[in-house]
Formats: C-alpha cells, sequence, structure tokens
C-alpha cells in the first residue's frame, strides 16, 4: 500500500507535531512498519516537543534495564 499523502496546513501545535512527524515517518524510510502504538506514541512526542518539553530518544529496552 503507497504510503498516505499527508499536507499540514495552519501553525497550531497539533498541526506542527503532525508536520513533524511526518518528517520523522519519511526519516525511517520506506522499509519501515509503523504501528498503531508507534505512530500516536511518536506523534505525542512530537506534540510534547512542539510545546517545549525535553524527550529522550533511545533504546526503549536500556531504559527499562536501568
Amino acid at each position: 500500500m503507497p504510503d498516505p499523502d499527508i499536507r499540514v496546513s495552519g501553525d497550531s501545535e497539533p498541526a506542527v507535531a503532525l508536520a513533524l512527524l511526518q518528517l520523522i515517518m519519511r526519516s525511517e524510510g520506506e522499509a519501515a512498519r509503523f504501528d498503531r502504538d508507534w505512530i500516536l506514541s511518536t506523534y505525542a512526542d512530537c506534540l510534547a516537543v512542539v510545546g517545549g518539553a525535553e524527550v529522550e530518544y533511545g533504546d526503549d529496552d536500556e531504559a527499562e534495564d536501568s
């Protein structure tokens, strides 16, 4: 199935977060598989970052082991 063509207009925080999510998804490449949980979690991270929060990135397994 081809990737959806997402067009975002406006400069509200949710719109900017959606644009950021789109950029991230494209940077992951065509081989990446995005499930519902990944999309919602990553959008939440994008929305937080747009709102000024700092989000840690890395392997979730390493964070759980600490």
